[in-house]
């Protein structure tokens, strides 16, 4: 047995053992975020509607969760992308949370927002992806970021111009 394989095989372990499964939120921390989010979408444009502000954050703080526990999520999302890219794992990559979601609320055909997909660090080791949200009209520069892989499926949000880990870009490909 290669020293490589044997190294593989007790990484993979370690993984496996000290992976942390994900907590979920509790219903009031849930509540909190869905308002949170709702109240920064109708601060940031008049034109947005308030049902529609609502169901999205709703429909984005939850179903992030869903998919937390349809990949099986464990944290930190790194270890969560090394048992994916080792085959140990179906899914969990941010691209494919990102899709996800994608296509989740892309079906709810909201009439006063759009959708954006974005990336970082485009065609880099730690390239990440996310979706973002804006007004009808308005580009990626005013929209947020809705992040529900960066804590295992607790959807992180923030204005896009604030997130201080990423520098994102949106995505046309």
């Amino acid at each position: 047995m290669s020293r490589l394989f044997y190294f593989t095989k007790v990484f993979i372990l370690l993984l496996v053992l000290t992976g942390c499964s994900v907590k979920e939120p509790t219903p009031k921390e849930s509540l909190y975020k869905v308002e949170s989010l709702t109240q920064m979408l109708l601060n940031s444009s008049s034109n947005i509607d308030k049902r529609e502000a609502e169901d999205l954050a709703k429909s984005s703080v939850y179903y992030a969760q869903t998919l937390a526990r349809n990949y099986k999520v464990i944290a930190p999302p790194l270890w969560q992308n090394t048992l994916v890219n080792l085959g140990l794992k179906k899914r969990g990559l941010c691209y494919e949370w990102a899709n996800d979601l994608w296509v989740y609320l892309k079906a709810k055909n909201y009439k006063s927002l759009t959708l954006h997909y974005v990336g970082a660090d485009i065609d880099s080791y730690f390239e990440h992806n996310a979706i973002s949200v804006s007004a009808k009209g308005l580009g990626v520069k005013e929209s947020i970021v809705l992040d529900a892989w960066r804590n295992s499926g607790n959807l992180y949000f923030i204005e896009i111009d604030k997130d201080e880990k990423y520098s994102w870009k949106e995505r046309l490909d």
